[in-house]
């Protein structure tokens, strides 16, 4: 008795999604830093859903998650990436991987300058040239150079003097631009010079007679 033997079924309407292909990059506060010093890393990513999870990984290992990840431990020449997972609908890979970053991590270093000097004997009025070497002093430092506490010359690692005096001292002060330096001035050794007054020869002659 089934009257029409015959029915049509309700209609679905498909909704195809693209497939969508995430990224994750990370970008740092800093990259070079003195040891002890915090740095923040933030991840941005595309096609990461509603709900994307961040997995920091410091060397490969799994660090911290979150959008952010802030440390003040890290070694010099550790590599810092993030994993993304993505809950968007056709994400296709769903884990994928940002850049790395690698740091470098300086250890505090106190600034060392020594003088020495073309020679320390010298008659009055000759020249003289001293030299600084120094070490730890960043890229930029600043040279003082000192006569009996005075300052003289230029800001150059060298000095030259035609004016010094017996007894006189001469120094050098450093100023170093390495950030991570435990002091930032230091002065170096004394260099007492001994000045030799000119001389003008003389000779006469005498005759048994004339």
């Amino acid at each position: 008795c089934i009257s029409p033997n015959t029915d049509t079924s309700n209609t679905l309407a498909m909704v195809i999604l693209p497939s969508v292909v995430p990224t994750v990059s990370i970008s740092a506060s800093a990259t070079s830093v003195c040891t002890g010093t915090s740095i923040t890393f933030t991840a941005s990513s595309i096609n990461g859903g509603t709900a994307p999870a961040y997995q920091w990984k410091v060397n490969g290992s799994n660090a911290a998650t979150g959008t952010t990840f802030v440390t003040s431990t890290l070694s010099n020449g550790d590599i810092v990436s993030c994993e993304l997972t993505s809950n968007a609908n056709c994400a296709s890979p769903a884990v994928v991987t940002s850049n790395n970053i690698t740091v470098t991590i300086s250890s505090p270093s106190t600034p060392v300058v020594s003088v020495s000097a073309s020679t320390t004997t010298i008659c009055s009025g000759q020249s003289i040239t001293f030299t600084a070497t120094p070490s730890n002093g960043g890229t930029s430092p600043v040279y003082q150079w000192k006569v009996n506490g005075s300052n003289v010359g230029t800001n150059s690692s060298s000095f030259s003097s035609t004016t010094l005096a017996n007894g006189d001292l001469v120094t050098c002060q450093f100023t170093s631009t390495n950030g991570c330096s435990g002091a930032s001035t230091v002065n170096s050794n004394t260099i007492t010079m001994a000045v030799s007054p000119s001389v003008v020869p003389d000779v006469t002659v005498a005759a048994s007679s004339t």
